[in-house]
Parts: structure tokens; C-alpha cells; sequence
């Protein structure tokens, strides 16, 4: 980053120069006789270099903001992550059998395909939502592209386990009867509803388990060392356990991760739990890099005359024009649907909000993880066209954020006094409190087992905003309560 800076670089995601350096690394690699790639070992990225990532990704959100526009995010990363792999999944069968792309795929590749495509790069997005030209986004949009952009990963390979395991699309052809075709689409969307919420569970479950007994005062802060043992621990025995019943181990570590953050690390030593958010931290930036440059050396390679790596411009066209379609639409069903169900002027997404998501699409590591993980013939065509749209988008949705931001005009929304609008509580409406002091008076049930803050105070006149983040001193948290209306 200091590089880029120095190089007056600034409008170049920091994920291209590491897909550089790969390239660069791979082409004297291959000049020393050695060509092995990510592309060779696809199980080191769902082991070793993915959970990191979107551990780090939960455990350091902001939660307040991401619950706050919940609604919208899970909306974006459920049904538009699903709108889009059947619309590229679909779509691409069809090409298929009208010949505008010369591959042999089954309909349940193409799907799996799909759901490749379908998730976008959190890292990329951060990297450039975080630079100093983003910082006067509204926080709003802000944190729904944000979370949208995580939690989309995991439901993406939620979804691609979905398709994977569907014997029917493995055989789909002309002599399927309607009723035999409803009969296993309904089966895929229980099965995909099936994995989502024993994902969820599991994840809550470990999550509750690990607070519950950091939360028993058992004399653990005085050996940190042992309380951040048992946080990593419970978050990668989450995801392995998840993967080996079938679930979603990407969907359980976020919903861990979550959990974790907003109980057990309160719980633990403030020694504990800054080094714990230190590492965490970093193992998802090294894992960052790990990605990019394997990437990047999977580029060169395909580069070169080989016998499996090949590239297939008419499906890296189509499969990007569908990129570009089903994003587009995805974006439009979902913002008509939040826009129809809000009361709030904030909770709405304009044309400006629509617009910027849909260029928030940048393909990444998820997607290049996943597509190695394809037992097809044409695995090697389906890995290049991935390279190809992930570097496409990576670059320029990359290169031209900040300057759309700019466009867009979306800088802060200010009320008079300096308030922000999502802090405004005049125009919260009733159902919505009501709602919020629901979830409050949970939340403090479950303190009572599982710990966390325990210190609150609601605001009489601002009832959806309830916690202020506490003040660390030493061992203890000293915990602030703003006054109505100036949080």
C-alpha cells in the first residue's frame, strides 16, 4: 500500500499488484521447470486460506450498522445471490445447446457454474470502500454493499453445494416431465434451505457454547493465551464440523464469528481479546495475499500452450455478459422489494444506491476457489473464463469506484445539528421499535448465560438505539450511555 501511494496509484486496488507479483512469481517459477498452481490443490483454499477471511470478516464488523440494514444485506445476499446463479446457470444451458458456446457441460455444471459467478469479492470491495476517497460514503449504503459482499460468499457456496449434490440436474434433458421438474426444484430449494439454516445453527451453536463457558468466570483471563486458543478453536472446529455434515462451512464460521464477537469477547481479558482481533486480523490479510497471488500464478499458467487450462473466448464473453445481466437484475428485484416493504427515507435504495451496487459486483477468491472444485471435463475452461472476469472486474470495477462515488454525488447525508440520518430516531415507526426493544430485552436474557455487556440503558426517546460501545481500561469496560437523541 505504501508502494501505491508512492506511485500516485491510488485509484488501483491493492488485490491487482498481488495478482501481479503471482504472475510474475509464476513465470519464473516456470522458467525454473516447476508449474504446480492453486489450480493443483483447491482443497488448500477451503482449509487454510478461506475461514481466515471471512472469520475476520464477522468478527470485525459493525454489527449495529449491519443489523440495522439487515433487512436490505440478507435480501441482496439470499434471493440476489439466487437470482443471479439460476439467471447465469440457466442461460448458460441453454447457449449451450444452441451452440453460441462450444462446451459440453450438464445442466448441473452450469448451475454450479452460477453459483461461481454469483459471489462477489469482499476483499476487493473493502479494500476499495476503505480508501480516502470512500470515506464520505453514506454509511448506509456503505455497510449494505459491505455486507452484502460477505455474507453473499457464503451463500454462494451454499448454493453451489446445492447444485453439486442434485442428482436431477446431473440428467436434466427434454423427457422430464413438468411435474417431475417442479418435484426437484422443490427439492433444491429445500435442500438449499436445509443446508442455510444447519449452517446457521451450528455456528450459532458453537458460538453460544464458547461464551457460555468463557462467560462461567472460570479464572481463564489469567491466561490469555488459553482464552484465545479457545476462540480460534471453537470458530475452524465450526467450519470442519460443518463440512462434514453437508452444511455450509463458510455460512457457520460468519454466523460464529457474529456470536463470538458480540458475546464471548467480552467475556475474555482485554490482553485476550485486542490480540485476538490483532491476529484475526492478520491471518485474514495474509490469507488475502496467499489468494491473489495464487491467482495470479494460475493466470500465467493459463497463459501457456497446456493441456488442460485453455481458453474459451465464447464462454468468457457470454459468461461475463451474463455476469453484468443478472447482477443487474438481481440488484433491480431486490431494491424494489426493500424500497416497497420501507417506511424510511433511509431505508431506501435509489437509483444512485441500485447503481453502485450493481458496479459493486467485482468477482474474487471465492469465485476461483470454487471453480476449481469442478469435476467437469471442461474444468479447464471454466477456470480460465473465471480468471478472465475475475481480472476483468477486479481492474476496472476496481480503478473506477471511487471515481463513480465521486460521480454519484453519494457523499454524507447530514440533518441539521450534524446528526447523521441513520441516527435520526424521530422517523423510526412503531413496529420497528417495538421490534428493536423485543430483541433488547432478549439480548439481556441471554447476558444473564452467555455474558457480553451487560451495562445498558435505553434512551426514552431513541428506542432502536440501545448500546454505546464501551470504553476499555485495563481489565474493565467502562461503559457510556449517551443521552437521547446525541449518540
Amino acid at each position: 500500500e505504501p508502494l501505491v501511494n508512492w506511485l500516485h496509484l491510488r485509484f488501483v486496488p491493492i488485490s491487482v499488484i498481488w495478482i501481479l507479483i503471482g504472475m510474475i512469481s509464476m513465470f519464473l517459477l516456470r522458467s525454473a521447470g516447476k508449474d504446480e498452481s492453486a489450480y493443483d490443490y483447491p482443497e488448500v483454499f477451503f482449509f487454510l486460506l478461506i475461514p481466515p477471511i471471512i472469520f475476520n470478516a464477522s468478527y470485525a464488523l459493525e454489527h449495529y450498522y449491519f443489523f440495522g440494514n439487515f433487512k436490505a444485506i440478507s435480501a441482496m445476499a439470499f434471493l440476489g445471490t439466487l437470482i443471479s446463479a439460476v439467471i447465469i446457470g440457466g442461460f448458460l444451458y441453454i447457449f449451450t445447446h444452441w451452440g453460441v458456446v462450444d462446451i459440453h457441460i450438464s445442466a448441473a455444471h452450469c448451475f454450479m457454474f452460477g453459483a461461481v459467478l454469483s459471489s462477489t469479492d469482499a476483499v476487493g470491495v473493502m479494500s476499495v470502500l476503505k480508501s480516502d476517497y470512500c470515506k464520505g460514503m453514506e454509511k448506509n449504503i456503505k455497510t449494505v454493499i459491505i455486507g452484502e459482499s460477505i455474507l453473499n460468499d457464503a451463500v454462494a457456496i451454499t448454493l453451489f453445494k446445492t447444485f453439486d449434490n442434485n442428482d436431477f440436474l446431473s440428467n436434466l434433458g427434454p423427457y422430464h416431465k413438468p411435474n417431475q421438474i417442479s418435484r426437484h426444484v422443490a427439492f433444491a430449494i429445500a435442500r438449499f434451505c436445509y443446508t442455510a439454516i444447519l449452517s446457521v445453527i451450528t455456528g450459532a451453536g458453537f458460538g453460544l457454547g464458547t461464551s457460555y463457558f468463557s462467560a462461567r468466570k472460570l479464572g481463564l483471563k489469567k491466561y490469555p493465551k488459553l482464552e484465545m486458543t479457545v476462540t480460534f478453536f471453537s470458530a475452524y472446529m465450526c467450519y470442519c464440523i460443518s463440512e462434514i455434515t453437508q452444511a455450509s462451512g463458510m455460512l457457520a464460521v460468519f454466523t460464529c464469528g457474529l456470536v463470538l464477537a458480540h458475546y464471548h469477547q467480552h467475556n475474555i481479558s482485554a490482553n485476550a481479546r485486542v490480540t485476538c482481533k490483532a491476529v484475526s486480523d492478520l491471518t485474514s490479510h495474509l490469507a488475502e495475499i496467499i489468494v491473489y497471488i495464487f491467482l495470479g500464478m494460475t493466470m500465467t499458467r493459463s497463459l501457456y500452450k497446456d493441456e488442460i487450462l485453455l481458453y474459451n473466448l465464447s464462454l468468457v464473453a457470454v459468461a461475463f455478459f451474463l455476469c453484468l445481466v443478472s447482477r443487474a437484475a438481481s440488484v433491480v428485484v431486490v431494491s424494489a422489494l426493500v424500497n416497497s416493504s420501507s417506511n424510511k427515507p433511509r431505508d431506501r435504495l435509489t437509483f444512485r444506491h441500485q447503481l453502485l451496487m450493481w458496479f459493486s459486483g467485482v468477482r474474487g477468491a471465492i469465485s476461483f476457489a470454487l471453480v476449481v472444485q469442478i469435476s467437469s471435463a471442461s474444468r479447464g475452461s471454466l477456470v480460465t473464463a473465471t480468471l478472465a472476469i475475475v481480472v476483468i472486474t477486479t481492474i476496472i470495477n476496481g480503478i473506477f469506484y471511487a471515481p463513480m462515488v465521486q460521480c454519484l454525488g453519494l457523499a454524507p447525508a447530514q440533518l441539521p445539528g450534524g446528526k447523521d440520518v441513520y441516527q435520526d430516531c424521530n422517523h423510526t415507526s412503531v413496529h420497528e421499535s417495538n421490534a428493536r426493544n423485543l430483541w433488547f430485552e432478549f439480548d439481556l436474557l441471554l447476558a444473564n448465560y452467555f455474558g457480553g455487556r451487560k451495562a445498558f440503558s435505553r434512551p426514552e426517546s431513541c428506542p432502536d438505539l440501545t448500546r454505546v460501545p464501551p470504553t476499555l481500561i485495563g481489565d474493565k469496560e467502562v461503559v457510556s450511555v449517551a443521552p437521547a437523541g446525541k449518540i
